[in-house]
């Protein structure tokens, strides 16, 4: 005998009808014969608006070359001439139809000719050019689409190197800019795989030399067929009733002399010149045996769980846990860099089944008596894309350019992870069914203030555990949204102060238009976070010495990059994971836990059914302001959530932070701590006796001794985690000082 009881909380919204309407739609495309086009299709509505595709006046299907992704985009592959004419999306739902047309021009690009100097380059034909051009196009495409079809259909259990990859993922638009330079670098592989086996009929030289082979007719050829020189166009900046008082979506014309300073999609700057093993392309380690300085680079993995990785926590008695998530939330605003498109090799390799070094993959080797990975000799790990003229792609140019990694989103303090970094995420945040200038909400719930909305029919979407809900992930203007709870209560503060600064400035000005009031509002959430940024938050992680070496604000000046520098963006900006306690506590307004109790970080990650089931966003801000951060000390770096339970699954290896920051900073070519302290002008360095200033415990001394072999080969995120303050800081604000005066 007995009695249960269950509930269930039924929301009831009026009954609204949303006729369809086009959101993103398509325009006149040039594409060369071979190539692969994009042409976007997006549309809103209640019900949700079926898409269809015509082509001049004939209805498309998905089939063959042809094919529809969910959102309604159109793709088409190996574009041929017979492909030319216009193409018209139409967007229908019970209530309205919405249409708009593109027209696509196919071209066909000139053989090269001799180049009158005699080269042998006059001996190549440009259809086999165009025949290395179309393997490496099927080879890259077949990558990225198991990829994307993998992320997208896959629904069953993801291991956590598939969680950490689906957070990391590009939009459409970055796919693009990262997809182009893989088809360049392919195909320049297939041409010398070519020459080397004999099948090109060229007098090439013992040490191959693309100059040799290809003319600069061969590789604007290569440049026009994979999509290299179509990136973003020049941007017209004239418009100065609109930048004269607001920053663009996308960072462009913040400067009008050098309008892609600092804007989304462009190259990380360098502080240093890399160090890749080949001079332009191949990551640290890549060259088994490689020693540097005399001794071979230690495993990434080794690295963490001998020097960085910690169980014992002391706490911060200067800084709440706010301080670390405010910094996570900020560098959400700054930077991210684009991954590879795909998690396999050109060959078919893939990633997360080998342990082969072959590009995109770059696993992290498993030093034998790991205390974890018992079962694997490495763990995965993906490289990030290359922007083209960079790497293998630079033989286009005159010189030589080292690899150089792309930054998705704008360097600018502009609250992007607010309102996205792209005109098109943009427009998928706003209300655009209101004439308030806000931002879209999602479900509201009876008592409450309103939650971001859902995302749906998005590449990228959390794979939260369905075991334990089957809710949906929400929508930000950054993909890592949901990435974990704390992060995602700081997305939901700041959407809904957006709306509250819409509704008072409509009321104190009737007279604006919606999108006045949505950049108006914009202006001001990004001028209270530059403010919370410079004022409150870098004199608590700098200190007085790192606020004197930031100096006063001067005014602006048009001859300073702000562009984001590599080193700060993989190295220096991640000293906030040194702050990250292992639990997050959620409080109720009497600053008492709250019925579920603490959160272990492990249970936090892609976790946005505790937001509507556990108590909404204000335990876990209470919990944030109230309750001291990690500290960091000589031997307590990251703990153990971090190094060995991040995105943990059952029958999966769990990744490890550390290891993977080692292994980035690798990936870029960053050279080592001992260069930065040159950079720096600081004493210089023979022994690891030298750092006894800088690192006074011996015992950490003695590891990194153990390790390393020479102070020279540690990796700069390692040396700054020890002590090295002087370095960071010059690091650091070297980037906040160009940063507050652009």
């Amino acid at each position: 005998m007995g009695m249960r009881e269950v509930s269930a909380l039924i929301s009831v919204k009026n009954l609204s009808f949303k006729p369809a309407k086009l959101v993103y739609k398509p325009y006149n495309i040039e594409a060369i014969v071979g190539s692969t086009i994009e042409m976007p299709c997006k549309a809103i509505g209640d019900p949700k608006p079926g898409i269809t595709w015509q082509k001049d006046g004939a209805t498309m299907q998905r089939t063959g070359r042809f094919k529809i992704s969910l959102s309604g985009n159109l793709y088409i592959y190996k574009v041929a001439p017979e492909d030319q004419g216009r193409y018209e999306c139409t967007a229908i739902n019970d209530h309205g139809r919405d249409t708009a047309s593109g027209y696509l021009t196919i071209k066909n690009l000139q053989d090269p000719t001799t180049t009158g100097t005699g080269s042998i380059t006059s001996s190549i034909d440009s259809q086999f050019i165009k025949i290395a051009f179309a393997e490496a196009s099927e080879e890259v495409d077949r990558a990225i689409n198991k990829t994307v079809d993998n992320i997208i259909h896959n629904k069953g259990p993801h291991n956590p190197a598939d969680l950490f990859r689906i957070i990391r993922y590009p939009d459409a638009p970055a796919r693009e800019l990262a997809r182009a330079a893989e088809v360049y670098e392919r195909t320049l592989v297939n041409i010398r795989k070519q020459v080397e086996k004999g099948r090109m009929m060229v007098n090439s030289t013992k040490d191959f030399d693309y100059k040799e082979v290809l003319s600069p007719e061969h590789l604007e050829l290569i440049a026009r067929l994979s999509g290299c020189m179509t990136h973003r166009l020049s941007r017209n900046c004239t418009d100065m009733c609109f930048h004269s008082k607001y920053r663009s979506i996308d960072g462009t014309c913040n400067n009008l002399q050098h309008p892609t300073w600092g804007a989304s999609l462009t190259g990380f700057r360098r502080v240093l010149k890399p160090i890749y093993e080949d001079g332009f392309a191949k990551p640290v380690g890549w060259d088994k045996g490689r020693k540097y300085y005399g001794y071979p680079k230690p495993s990434s993995r080794l690295v963490s769980t001998s020097l960085i990785s910690t169980k014992k926590i002391s706490y911060d008695p200067e800084s709440t846990h706010m301080v670390m998530q405010w910094g996570q939330f900020l560098d959400h605003d700054l930077d991210h860099a684009t991954p590879s498109v795909s998690s396999e090799s050109w060959d078919g390799i893939d990633c997360k089944k080998s342990c082969d070094y072959a590009a995109p993959c770059y696993p992290m080797d498993v030093p034998p008596g790991d205390p974890r990975v018992t079962n694997r000799r490495c763990i995965d790990f993906i490289r990030s894309s290359a922007i083209c003229g960079s790497g293998m792609t630079s033989v286009f140019f005159d010189s030589l350019q080292p690899r150089e990694q792309i930054n998705q989103l704008t360097s600018y303090i502009d609250a992007s992870q607010v309102y996205g970094f792209s005109e098109e995420l943009a427009r998928e945040l706003r209300d655009l069914n209101s004439d308030g200038g806000r931002l879209r909400e999602g479900a509201l719930f009876p008592g409450r203030k309103p939650l971001l909305p859902y995302s749906s029919n998005a590449v990228m979407d959390c794979r939260r555990n369905l075991s334990e809900s089957t809710l949906n992930c929400f929508l930000a203007g950054d993909i890592r949204a949901n990435e974990q709870v704390g992060l995602l209560a700081m997305h939901t503060l700041w959407m809904r102060e957006h709306n509250r600064l819409a509704k008072e400035l409509k009321y104190l000005n009737p007279q604006w238009d919606t999108d006045t009031l949505y950049h108006e509002a914009r202006k001001i959430v990004g001028a209270a976070m530059q403010h919370i940024t410079f004022k409150q938050w870098l004199p608590n992680v700098l200190g007085k010495k790192g606020m004197e070496m930031l100096g006063e604000y001067k005014g602006y000046n048009p001859n300073l990059n702000p562009s984001i520098s590599n080193v700060f963006a993989t190295a220096a900006l991640r000293f906030g994971h040194t702050m990250i306690n292992p639990v997050l506590q959620r409080l109720n307004w009497d600053f008492k836990p709250i019925r579920e109790g603490p959160l272990p970080l492990s249970k936090a990650f892609f976790s946005p059914w505790r937001i509507v089931e556990e108590g909404g966003i204000d335990p876990l801000l209470r919990g944030l302001f109230s309750v001291a951060a990690k500290i960091k000390k000589p031997t307590e770096n990251l703990n153990t959530e971090l190094t060995e339970h991040l995105f943990q699954s059952a029958h999966a290896v769990a990744l490890d932070l550390a290891a993977m920051n080692i292994h980035r900073s690798r990936d870029h070519g960053i050279p080592g701590y001992i260069e930065f302290r040159k950079f720096c002008n600081m004493t210089p360095v023979d022994s690891f006796d030298d750092l006894r200033n800088e690192i006074t415990d011996s015992e950490v001394r003695r590891r990194l001794h153990e390790l390393y072999g020479h102070p020279g080969n540690i990796d700069v995120f390692v040396g700054g985690r020890h002590g090295m303050r002087d370095t960071y800081y010059q690091i650091y604000t070297s980037y906040r000082r160009n940063n507050k005066i652009c």
